[in-house]
């Protein structure tokens, strides 16, 4: 092999096409490593190149080391790439405020995530990830310190902010203080009536009719707005740190309310963050499933709108109750959401974790999977509609294996009534990585809010 480099390409470019390189043949570097006498030649490379490379023909230099290969010799190249990788790492390491969570020729550079929630966890507590994950992982063989991201392939794209410090530094506080987080789920309105709409004129024959929410019913009003007080008052007295809703369950009104509760009442900022859930929200291009969040004053922090569409085949829709089917709009023959999507997944870096907040399929399907694994997000708060929570479940403790995840999910209780599911099944999920955590470490405060806390969950006393 021989790598060419373009002797004015900046240290991020060249960062990016070492690591694309070297992933690439991770098999065969990973296999060379493995010899002593190929680490020692690569820990002999990534020194010398360490000596010259913040000097002005660094990329010269490189240049001549990578290209003075000759047929036969490729295993040399590609360890003088890790090498130069390596050297790069710890060069830009050293600059992280430069280059952290920049974007280049479709690479992103990330610095390792906040992880205060895993680093509770008692080292024998701790999940192992397996040695086939190892093998594959460039990050590990290297013990690289940056997280980089390499963008191409992904449908869906990340974009990178920052939870405003206000916010940030509270939580913080809170959970060096505590070495606690207090996670309130809500799963409200379970017997309050919301309006559907579909439209058969725009029937699949694959797919089945389009429908999407239209709002709560405005004789439902009164109560949810009132059942909206006692949650908010709850999180101020239990002193809940972050308050998340299901999907599809705060209609336009109920964020305004929402809103003027934080607002007007909210003064000991508990909650500090709220993910207002999810709902049908009309945009210029169409519908989008939208789920906001908000500090705790109500201030619209984000918005994240749903990535990938809820399909329902005639073998489920068949199963639903008539009257749940006709309130949707659709038929026997099945149905799906209407909406436009989105092709951007929020990922945000925070003092408790780097945080997202993917809408139900988008967390617990197989499209944004990798892409969680590769930004490191590791702190999950999804608002959910769903009659099950089995591959949620797993979808968490693989990401509690892969980075460390911690994952809360608040369900629909409004849809688990109508399927005559059962007051309290699978209204909430949460998930802490580490083995034998205590189950059902919840509290319910209410029949709409149940409270976790990460110590509890932990089982630290």
């Amino acid at each position: 092999m021989a790598v060419e480099l373009d002797e004015g390409a900046g240290r991020l470019t060249v960062h990016g096409l070492l690591f694309r390189v070297c992933t690439e043949q991770i098999v065969e570097l990973r296999n060379r490593l493995r010899e002593p006498l190929w680490w020692e030649i690569a820990a002999k490379k990534e020194l010398e190149i360490c000596s010259w490379i913040e000097q002005p023909d660094w990329a010269a230099r490189l240049s001549r080391q990578l290209l003075a290969t000759v047929e036969g010799m490729e295993a040399h190249c590609l360890i003088a790439c890790s090498a130069a990788l390596r050297a790069l790492d710890t060069y830009h390491r050293e600059r992280r405020i430069e280059v952290e969570r920049q974007v280049v020729d479709r690479i992103a550079f990330l610095a390792p995530a906040a992880s205060p929630i895993a680093e509770q966890v008692p080292k024998d507590h701790r999940l192992d990830r397996s040695r086939s994950d190892l093998e594959h992982d460039l990050d590990s063989v290297l013990d690289l310190w940056w997280k980089v991201v390499d963008l191409e392939g992904f449908k869906v794209q990340p974009s990178f902010l920052c939870l405003p410090a206000l916010v940030s530094e509270e939580l913080g506080r809170r959970f060096e203080r505590r070495k606690d987080l207090r996670i309130a789920l809500a799963s409200p309105f379970a017997n309050l009536a919301f309006e559907a709409r579909g439209d058969p004129s725009r029937r699949h024959s694959d797919d089945g009719t389009p429908y999407r929410f239209i709002g709560l019913a405005p004789a439902s009003m009164e109560a949810a707005r009132k059942t909206l007080g006692e949650i908010v008052a709850a999180c101020a007295e239990e002193e809940v740190d972050v308050l998340c809703f299901p999907e599809l369950s705060l209609d336009t009104d109920l964020l305004a309310h929402l809103h003027l509760l934080l607002e007007s009442s909210n003064s000991t900022l508990h909650p500090a963050l709220v993910v207002a859930g999810s709902f049908h929200v009309s945009e210029a291009t169409g519908w989008v499933n939208r789920c906001r969040a908000f500090d705790g004053f109500g201030r619209k922090l984000f918005e994240q709108d749903k990535c990938l569409p809820y399909r329902l085949p005639a073998t489920q829709a068949s199963e639903l109750p008539e009257e749940l089917r006709a309130l949707l709009g659709i038929d026997a023959r099945g149905g799906f959401e209407d909406i436009q999507l989105s092709s951007t997944l929020f990922v945000i870096d925070s003092s408790v974790g780097r945080l997202a907040t993917p809408i139900c399929l988008d967390f617990s399907g197989q499209e944004l999977r990798d892409l969680f694994v590769r930004t490191g997000t590791n702190l999950l708060f999804v608002p959910a509609m769903t009659p099950r929570l089995h591959d949620f479940q797993a979808r968490a403790r693989d990401l509690g294996t892969q980075t460390r995840a911690t994952t809360f999910v608040a369900n629909s209780s409004w849809l688990l009534k109508r399927m005559e599911l059962g007051p309290l099944v699978n209204r909430v999920l949460s998930y802490v990585p580490a083995k034998c955590a205590p189950q059902d470490t919840g509290r319910w405060l209410s029949e709409e809010l149940v409270l976790f806390s990460i110590r509890e969950m932990l089982g630290v006393a």
